[in-house]
């Protein structure tokens, strides 16, 4: 739970039990807000310091009570790159694997940030990143940066980091985008068990966002020319976030083609197993681009709203909500427009 009262720069700031130490030992969440939403704003006082949000998962495994143990859509063994533990804010730990970082171990008095290990220059990137965490706080945020980025400059300060000047572009976990400090709504939010995606098409110079495997479309462009890194930051005490895909593919006239192919065969379907290809062909592209090729899984309402008949309306999540939805087809809404 948040704490109320904290003050945004305390000499005990700078002091850190170790990870494990601190994992082990402690279990209520603290973190100061100056910067709430407006959620939190129209929430009971009592109750915006205990605002997680948990919906929106992957899986089943976190409503389940099991998501310490869930490992669902780790799939991958190899990744391209990894976090940077020499381009990191203080308050921010990298765990052994080097893919999975935790933030304010013991209490946050501001915002940590991590970024990546692999510039990207002049291809087609994507990864993915899993909250492994409750997703509370001012703020907790994915996207890219270039190098020129201050990861210490907000360490005493709650805010939404990424995007807040013009080196980074980013996607906060209540759904809005945000670059030079201009929010705009973007999609739904997302929480604990969340997988988002992320496209960087150096091509194109666009950046696109995936939400549990399901595209959003294209947030940024302008991006040609620049040398980006992969970031995330949180203001949330002992949050964390897992890098669970990072792999490229060069601009190609074969990249193209599997993009016209996502596009023509049904969202549902699994383009590698609809159309026969070599085995060797096959596994080239499921060891590549598997992310493009994968069927759209569908959008599971909640319990308690899916007996609810709702109007149809059209959002970056998919084409059509309610009872009368076909199904998920904005995975036909490709990266190249």
């Amino acid at each position: 739970m948040e704490r109320d009262g904290d003050q945004e720069e305390q000499p005990s700031c700078s002091k850190s039990p170790s990870l494990s130490e601190s994992l082990d030992s402690q279990e209520s969440d603290k973190d100061v807000s100056t910067d709430q939403s407006e959620d939190e704003i129209d929430m009971p006082p009592a109750r915006q310091s205990n605002m997680k949000l948990k919906g929106d998962a992957f899986c089943e495994c976190y409503k389940k009570g099991l998501e310490k143990s869930c490992k669902c859509g780790e799939d991958d063994t190899y990744f391209e790159w990894i976090w940077d533990e020499e381009t990191k804010s203080a308050a921010s730990f990298v765990k052994d694997d080097m893919r999975e970082v935790m933030f304010h171990i013991d209490y946050s008095c501001g915002t940590a940030a991590v970024r990546g290990t692999l510039p990207l220059k002049n291809e087609q990137y994507y990864w993915e990143i899993k909250m492994t965490t409750p997703v509370y706080g001012t703020d907790m945020m994915v996207g890219v940066c270039t190098a020129h980025i201050d990861l210490n400059k907000c360490r005493h300060m709650f805010c939404s980091m990424i995007g807040q000047d013009s080196e980074s572009w980013g996607l906060s976990y209540t759904g809005m985008r945000q670059h030079r400090s201009i929010k705009e709504q973007y999609s739904s939010k997302f929480g604990q068990g969340s997988i988002i995606g992320i496209h960087l098409d150096m091509w194109h110079g666009t950046l696109s966002f995936y939400k549990n495997r399901r595209p959003l479309g294209v947030a940024y462009t302008g991006l040609h020319g620049k040398i980006l890194y992969p970031m995330v930051s949180s203001t949330a005490a002992r949050s964390g976030m897992k890098v669970i895909r990072s792999c490229s593919f060069p601009t190609s006239l074969q990249f193209m083609c599997c993009q016209v192919l996502r596009k023509v065969i049904p969202n549902h379907l699994d383009v590698l197993k609809v159309i026969n290809l070599p085995p060797g062909f096959k596994n080239f592209l499921e060891n590549n681009v598997s992310w493009l090729l994968q069927p759209c899984p569908p959008q599971i309402l909640p319990r308690d709203k899916a007996q609810k008949r709702r109007p149809k309306k059209r959002t970056n999540d998919g084409p059509l909500q309610g009872d009368d939805a076909p199904g998920p087809s904005n995975c036909k809404q490709m990266l190249f427009n």
